[in-house]
């Protein structure tokens, strides 16, 4: 495995299990089995590394949702929208997964400034973007409103499912999803 992908791997291994800021330099080298020499050759500063970190959990995350919907369903929205909790399932199902890293990048830090706030917020934002595009496709009216609302009913199943670690909640949202997705398109009858 390459370096940087190593120091990736450790970084988002150590930020789910603990959290971006708690989390020192020292132990992700430690777990990467790299020096701080070799760190410093790939990112200028923690803080780059650490939106590295939250960048490539974004990017996985896509992939993971895209994979979903374009691997099944053919044009059922409905299925697409829903499959979007199936991506999340899966990783709530992988032994490592401590919780969503952008929701807990993004709440970490007060401070509007810190860029591992910014990086999670603009991650959250595309995810949005995917849900929109999703809503569009089908024909919904206001699909950015309708982005907006299904991304807080993920968020918060994201959310519950993290402290209540059952799938009750994740039920219960996938229930509520399903209303949402059918009232939105009986808007466009």
């Amino acid at each position: 495995m390459v370096t940087r992908e190593k120091l990736i791997r450790a970084g988002l291994d150590l930020f789910h299990r603990h959290g971006i800021h708690v989390v020192g330099l020292d132990r992700v080298l430690r777990k990467a089995g790299v020096t701080k020499t070799t760190f410093y050759n790939y990112f200028e500063s923690k803080e780059n590394f650490a939106c590295a970190v939250i960048d490539r959990f974004g990017e996985e995350l896509h992939e993971r949702i895209h994979h979903r919907i374009e691997g099944s369903h053919g044009d059922d929205v409905k299925k697409h929208l829903l499959d979007v909790f199936d991506a999340w399932d899966e990783l709530f199902d992988g032994k490592s997964f401590q919780g969503c890293l952008l929701v807990g990048a993004g709440v970490a830090s007060g401070d509007v400034h810190d860029p591992a706030r910014k990086a999670a917020i603009r991650n959250k934002r595309s995810l949005l973007s995917v849900y929109e595009e999703i809503a569009r496709k089908a024909g919904i009216l206001k699909p950015a409103q309708f982005a907006i609302r299904f991304g807080v009913l993920v968020d918060g199943v994201l959310i519950a499912r993290h402290l209540y670690g059952d799938q009750k909640e994740a039920d219960e949202a996938r229930i509520m999803a399903s209303e949402l997705i059918d009232s939105a398109l009986k808007e466009t009858e």
